[in-house]
């Protein structure tokens, strides 16, 4: 007989209050919150409990799940969650970032609370869409993220188009807290 892991599911977790890490400046003031589950997009950027990336793979594996999105035409839903998975019909037009990802995900597991770090590029209208110093000099000393990509995205975000900035900011439930540089 094959021996197979156990599924590492979502409902393993407690996911009562929800911290998102992005790679925005305000993540270096990010302060942890006793029993929140941390996810962090594209490499552990502190303790974390998973990883979300649209780029699986390219900054090396942990263990710890991984949330991903997945573009299906099968379903009834515009959006679906699953386990650890963001599915959206293939008819959806417009980019969609790691943080947006993960902000899908978190409210489908229905927290008391979520909290965004580094998020600046999305709520700063006049973002320039810098990562933090501290995240670009980890991206490339640990992942070599300047043999990846061009400069250009390894020091900030691609920019998003203003629909999709102002749809997720419309997205933002009252259990949110968006933390600025503090």
């Amino acid at each position: 007989m094959i021996d197979i892991p156990d599924l590492i599911l979502p409902e393993h977790f407690d996911r009562t209050h929800i911290d998102i890490l992005g790679r925005g400046p305000s993540v270096d003031s990010y302060v942890p919150r006793k029993g929140a589950f941390v996810i962090s997009c594209h490499y552990p950027i502190a303790r974390s409990d998973a990883i979300v990336s649209s780029r699986i793979g390219e900054w090396g594996f942990y263990p710890i799940p991984y949330i991903g999105l997945r573009l299906a035409n099968n379903q009834k839903e515009f959006v679906l969650v699953r386990n650890w998975a963001v599915i959206m019909k293939k008819s959806y037009k417009h980019s969609i970032q790691t943080g947006h990802i993960a902000y899908i995900w978190a409210c489908a597991q229905k927290p008391k609370s979520i909290h965004l770090w580094g998020f600046d590029s999305i709520f700063q209208e006049n973002s320039n869409h810098e990562h933090s110093e501290e995240q670009n000099r980890i991206g490339v000393e640990i992942y070599k993220a300047d043999q990846m990509y061009e400069p250009e995205h390894v020091y900030t975000s691609v920019p998003v188009a203003a629909q999709v900035r102002d749809n997720f900011k419309k997205s933002i439930q009252s259990h949110t807290t968006i933390h600025k540089g503090e």
